[in-house]
């Protein structure tokens, strides 16, 4: 799990970092441009010409010099050039620079230059963009603008572009283009990621998100980083979201979920919404949907009863509406619903009903604008869900639709005291105070009926963890519906194209527990291994680094280049030659994964695992039963 870090806070912690512990200025750059130089790496293999590196006079430029320098120094066949921005150079650039001159001596094959108008790019194996990072508080113009748009011309032919930290021109904190940004390929961002990475334009320009760690991570360095921020999932935490199916669940143990939803011409977003909640595991979906409509919802998913409510009649349409919802463990209301005057008297009823009730529920479209225009406290021992799109949270708070950022989810959530989906290509979660962003998903779910899909999933979560399914918290909750739904999206979109792709097609690969099987199968916590031990506890390697815990590997199991799988023991006196154990925690090292393995049934805290382990390097992520 990732939590993001704004740009005024990550420059906080890293002088505070620098301030009270051995950690410089310069450790932290040449870590930051070692993995720079591996995406180059990554990047530009097998492909002919030069890497070029645009560099502004900042430390982000700093960062792009000393990776060229480096991948300059490992491989003797390496060309490149670095263009720079005209201008003083900081201080850490000016050193990153004398040193890349230093290396590349007489040889020919990294030139270094002032960049002038107008800028010609050569045809380059890869491109680096090192021109502006976090700190970027004004429109790119002039010649930044220019080298801008020659990265872009580059990213249009082909050329792949590796970013520094966030693209140059992109709002760390709000993912806003200033004047414009650069497109890249792969952003390899330091410590932890930037929201605006995820929110506004970000997707459109950030390309992959490789999160790198500088070194902020270490020990003596964890404890003073004390910066908030929104929590995103990542693909290995996906197997522990959602427990698997006990042999003996039958369709009352999985939850009972009710749907008011649907009217005439609308009908097909009712049975999206029932149609994602089976699919999502409810065991049991009724629609309440308007009498005209039930033929259409049942043919469309017969899988699910409906209860016909009147359309002409309150008190009858009433009466069917709360004794469908009698023994609901879960109710989702809006999709299709319509806004006409029975339906708003019915809204009144519902929102009273709620007031006083347990029942835990998910409010979208239709619903959410009856809403508006009567707004009402929602707060309730129940988790209740709000999941507007920006026009629906514009509607919400009363304000343009301009005016919705990334903060409004905290408006919305604080205003009618429920939780908070903002969907949008990266949903803003808000529960219980904590915020979190959802990566997941596709352009191919830009079409009506998905947010219909995304209310099933919720409220079939609901009702599971009702019924005793699931133990999550309400944020965590949020994130596993919409990581089920995101993914469902993107596998919609491999399937039939991200313009082909429809809500139902979605729906239809909610079923599909492939990512989440694989999530369980990718992560070998809890497994049973047996470790061979190479170095014992207090021996040295060739580097002279001593082995603070017995270490070795696991023979049966391979990594993905023909390597045994390394593993330390924790929790086991001695240093025996050979044990038998249980993962108890993954590191993600430069080099690899680790398995941390300890007697079973031992249960390890992160921070515990990154002291333990430390001889080993700077880990970039540590991930426990």
């Amino acid at each position: 799990m990732l939590r993001t870090i704004t740009p005024s806070e990550m420059k906080r912690v890293e002088t505070r970092v620098m301030r009270e512990t051995s950690l410089t200025g310069e450790r932290l750059m040449q870590n930051a441009a070692a993995h720079v130089a591996r995406a180059v790496r990554r990047w530009a293999a097998g492909r002919a010409g030069r890497v070029v590196c645009l560099c502004g006079t900042g430390n982000n430029g700093g960062d792009g010099l000393a990776a060229i320098r480096m991948l300059l120094e490992e491989d003797p066949d390496f060309a490149g050039e670095c263009w720079l921005l005209p201008g003083e150079l900081s201080a850490d650039a000016r050193r990153e620079l004398d040193r890349l001159l230093a290396a590349a001596g007489d040889a020919p094959r990294v030139s270094v230059r002032r960049a002038e108008a107008p800028l010609s790019l050569p045809e380059a194996a890869c491109a680096v963009d090192a021109l502006f990072g976090t700190g970027l508080s004004r429109p790119l113009e002039g010649l930044a603008r220019e080298m801008c748009d020659s990265l872009n011309a580059l990213a249009a032919a082909g050329v792949p572009v590796v970013a520094v930290d966030i693209p140059s021109g992109l709002s760390g904190e709000t993912g806003q283009v200033m004047g414009a940004a650069v497109h890249a390929s792969e952003t390899v961002t330091f410590h932890r990621p930037k929201p605006g990475l995820y929110l506004g334009a970000g997707p459109d320009y950030a390309g992959k998100i490789t999160v790198a760690d500088i070194g902020l991570s270490a020990p003596e360095a964890t404890a003073l980083d004390d910066a908030g921020g929104m929590l995103v999932l990542e693909r290995r935490d996906l197997g522990r979201l959602l427990p698997p199916r006990r042999r003996t669940a039958h369709k009352g143990s999985c939850g009972r979920v009710v749907l008011w939803a649907g009217s005439r011409g609308m009908a097909g977003a009712a049975a999206i919404a029932a149609t994602a909640a089976l699919r999502a595991g409810a065991g049991l979906v009724t629609v309440a949907c308007p009498d005209d409509v039930v033929d259409v919802v049942q043919t469309l998913c017969p899988c699910a009863t409906c209860a016909p409510l009147s359309t002409t009649d309150e008190e009858a349409a009433w009466a069917a509406l709360s004794a469908a919802l009698e023994r609901a463990d879960a109710l989702g209301m809006g999709c299709g619903l319509g806004q006409g005057t029975l339906t708003g008297a019915l809204l009144e009823r519902m929102l009273n009903a709620l007031h006083g009730s347990g029942l835990p529920c998910v409010i979208d479209a239709d619903a959410l604008n009856l809403l508006a225009k009567r707004p009402a406290c929602l707060t309730s021992p129940a988790l209740r869900v709000l999941t507007p799109h920006p026009g629906e949270a514009a509607r919400l708070l009363g304000v343009p639709a301009r005016e919705i950022g990334a903060d409004a989810a905290g408006r919305i959530a604080h205003r009618y005291g429920a939780a908070v989906v903002l969907k949008g290509a990266a949903s803003v979660l808000h529960a219980g105070g904590e915020e979190a962003i959802s990566p997941f998903g596709s352009p191919a779910m830009a079409k009506g009926g998905s947010g219909d899909a995304l209310t099933g999933v919720i409220a079939a979560l609901l009702a599971g963890r009702a019924a005793g399914l699931y133990g999550m918290g309400d944020l965590a909750l949020l994130q596993a519906a919409c990581a089920l739904h995101g993914l469902a999206g993107e596998r919609a979109g491999e399937r039939f194209g991200l313009r082909g792709a429809l809500a139902t097609d979605l729906c239809a690969f909610l079923g599909m527990d492939d990512a989440w099987e694989e999530a369980r199968e990718d992560s070998p916590l809890g497994r049973t291994v047996h470790v061979t031990v190479e170095h014992a506890r207090g021996t040295r390697d060739a580097q002279g680094r001593v082995y603070e815990l017995p270490c070795g590997y696991v023979a049966e199991c391979l990594e993905a280049e023909n390597r045994w799988q390394d593993a330390c023991l924790l929790g086991v006196s001695g240093s025996p030659e050979w044990f038998e154990g249980e993962v108890a925690a993954r590191v993600r090292l430069a080099g690899g994964d680790m398995w941390v393995v300890a007697p079973k049934g031992t249960r390890l805290a992160p921070d515990e695992v990154r002291r333990a382990t430390a001889f080993l390097g700077p880990a970039e992520g540590v991930e426990v039963r």
